[in-house]
């Protein structure tokens, strides 16, 4: 008897998925806030927030003179929109997720309080009013924040804007009133007066402003010049550039000493009492963006995982990489190629990393495209990357054998945008069909509810838009065959409440005729998303809010699983062999797709939000920063 007992145990041992650790090879930065700062005993530094959900948010001081760099880790957040220098050799910083205004001591190189915005995730910028508190908007609540420098209290002001869930920019006008800047549902711009504690209506000509900024007595935004008493507009007080095109103020540079305008990629600096305006540099930036003047006239700004300085009078910009190691990162997505190297990205950060499975080799690459969010999903044809982006509505090709060369769009290069047509987040991935083309599932832009299925050619770049082929609803799953293209939906929107009086959807779409030849809604659900068609059983595996479904594609008819079902944590994935699998809390899911059956295979030790599989079975699974790969017995 002991010697069975000894001989099942060594069997299932034996027969015991395998995990290990493979490491945490995400690691990216991304820059969302900087400031230049003349620090006590005359030390200069560039100062960026950067974003890390892992480790929590830090501030990089760069030693631009110099070349170094170190981080210093805030108390909370995972990431800042909101950096502002205060009297009192003081930084103070607004938190998101959790909304809190963080207080940095320049004299002693540390932070020195944080304080709570009750309720509130996100404090977007910053601003000082005519009481000496500095003021912040916020999401979800779109309320007005304001902190007191000398005992660290926040007020809740208010939300007087409903139903906006944005209160995205505020700006302090001439008379230290604050102009709030609210969206998405119902924009308006409204003042908040710190002497009588209310909002007021503000002006028609500060309609549509999102932010500006006071200069001498006036308000300028855009290429408005207003009275800063009457908030009427006025000529401009100074001279304008002479060339072609339009001209713009800086609101991150312009100070009450000094206005700073843009035309095209010239940048002008004028102070009162000048005769004429002096031009600093002419430089096409590709993406990056200037944050920060020094006392020498030195723009200093940042372009994905690189920061730059660009002198008086030039014209080329120089890239140097930000010179502090990033701490690891979660990992938003996992795609395996058929070279056996793991795909992923971070949320934000605009990067891709790949690691090879069999040595550990890993590489992450700088930004891969000039808009600014992140990679969602990539796919492979014939040796190359294909990636789909937020937030400029991106499709990359990438050449991981080749030269990097992004700067001059050559590798990886954008060879379509959808952000110009109204797409601009891929939320549905992206796959490639049978007939070479690549397709991808997008959500509408910013106060938009909508979505497309979007039809490229990899080599080309030409693509075709099927726009809301399910209504309009974010297209949030998708798949496809020979025939058809599988959609699922959503009621999420980019800036919006999920849509009211309809429910998530799920459609078959011909691919030739471009029409819906089926369409099911699901009553109380918001998202149908997940999809992996099996090759094996012509059946689609899919989430609606969470619960495994199936769908018989050659029936086309739905399939109910097993009601006890574990929730569909991340994407259903699989090699088309008749078995799928998902991350469902610490573990990996196996779906026997012949007859809805489930069994865990794998249980790690986080949350599992992506997996990917190898032909061999071998999985591979993202748990926050951490990546682990479980072996598998025949």
């Amino acid at each position: 008897m002991m010697i069975f007992v000894c001989l099942l145990l060594a069997t299932v041992a034996q027969s015991a998925p395998k995990e290990e650790l493979l490491g945490q090879p995400c690691r990216s930065k991304n820059v969302l806030a900087a400031r230049y700062v003349a620090a006590p005993g005359g030390k200069e530094w560039f100062v960026l927030t950067n974003m890390n959900e892992t480790a929590g948010m830090e501030l990089i001081f760069i030693d631009f003179r110099n070349n170094t760099g170190r981080a210093i880790r805030a108390p909370a957040g995972a990431g800042s929109w909101a950096l502002l220098q205060v009297a009192g050799n003081r930084l103070i910083v607004g938190t998101f997720y959790d909304g809190k205004f963080m207080v940095f001591d320049l004299q002693r190189m540390e932070f020195v309080k944080a304080v709570d915005f009750p309720g509130e995730s996100y404090i977007w910028n910053l601003a000082v009013g005519s009481d000496g508190r500095v003021y912040g908007g916020t999401y979800r609540g779109a309320k007005l924040g304001a902190l007191d420098l000398n005992t660290y209290t926040v007020e809740d002001c208010g939300a007087p804007a409903p139903p906006n869930m944005y209160l995205r920019y505020v700006s302090a006008l001439p008379d230290g009133r604050i102009l709030c800047n609210f969206g998405m549902e119902k924009p308006v711009n409204l003042i908040y007066d710190p002497r009588t504690q209310k909002f007021e209506e503000a002006p028609p000509t500060l309609q549509g402003i999102e932010r500006g900024v006071a200069w001498n007595g006036y308000f300028l935004a855009g290429s408005r010049v207003l009275d800063g008493n009457t908030l009427q507009p006025v000529e401009p007080p100074f001279p304008l550039p002479s060339g072609k095109g339009g001209w713009t103020v800086d609101v991150n540079l312009t100070t009450e000493e000094a206005l700073y305008l843009w035309q095209g990629n010239a940048v002008y600096r004028y102070a009162k009492g000048d005769k004429e305006l002096r031009l600093l540099a002419s430089v096409d930036l590709r993406g990056g963006s200037i944050y920060a003047v020094t006392e020498k006239g030195e723009l200093l700004g940042v372009r994905g995982q690189d920061y730059f300085v660009i002198q008086p009078g030039e014209s080329q910009v120089t890239l140097k990489p930000i010179p502090v190691e990033p701490a690891p990162r979660p990992t938003f997505f996992l795609r395996l190629d058929d070279k056996g190297r793991l795909w992923g990205g971070p949320s934000f950060g605009q990067t891709l990393f790949w690691m090879d499975t069999r040595t550990g080799h890993t590489v992450n690459t700088r930004t891969v495209c000039n808009s600014g969010g992140e990679v969602y999903d990539v796919t492979f044809h014939q040796g190359k990357v294909y990636a789909v982006a937020y937030a400029g509505g991106d499709i990359i090709r990438y050449d991981p054998e080749a030269p990097w060369d992004q700067w001059n769009n050559i590798n990886p290069r954008v060879i379509a945008s959808l952000g110009e047509k109204g797409y601009i987040r891929p939320t549905a991935g992206v796959v490639l069909g049978t007939d070479g083309k690549l397709y991808s599932g997008w959500m509408a832009n910013y106060g938009v509810y909508g979505g497309a299925v979007a039809v490229t050619d990899p080599a080309t770049g030409e693509t075709n838009l099927i726009e809301n082929p399910l209504g309009e609803q974010a297209v949030e799953g998708l798949a496809v065959d020979e025939r058809f293209i599988y959609v699922g939906t959503s009621l999420g929107a980019n800036g919006l409440p999920n849509k009211k009086g309809e429910w998530a959807r799920f459609g078959v779409v011909d691919k030739a005729t471009k029409q819906t030849v089926f369409r099911h809604e699901f009553d109380g659900a918001s998202g149908v998303r997940s999809f992996w068609l099996d090759k094996r059983t012509k059946r689609l595996a899919f989430s609606v809010d969470g619960r495994l479904r199936l769908f018989d594609t050659a029936a086309q008819r739905f399939i109910e699983p097993p009601a006890e079902t574990p929730r569909v944590g991340s994407r259903i994935i699989g090699l088309g062999d008749g078995k799928a699998y998902y991350g469902s809390g610490k573990t990996i899911v196996q779906i026997d797709l012949s007859n809805g059956r489930t069994q865990v295979v794998a249980e790690l030790a986080a949350g599992v939000s992506s997996v990917a599989i190898e032909q061999n079975g071998t999985l591979y699974a993202a748990c926050g920063a951490d990546i682990y790969r479980v072996r598998r017995q025949p």
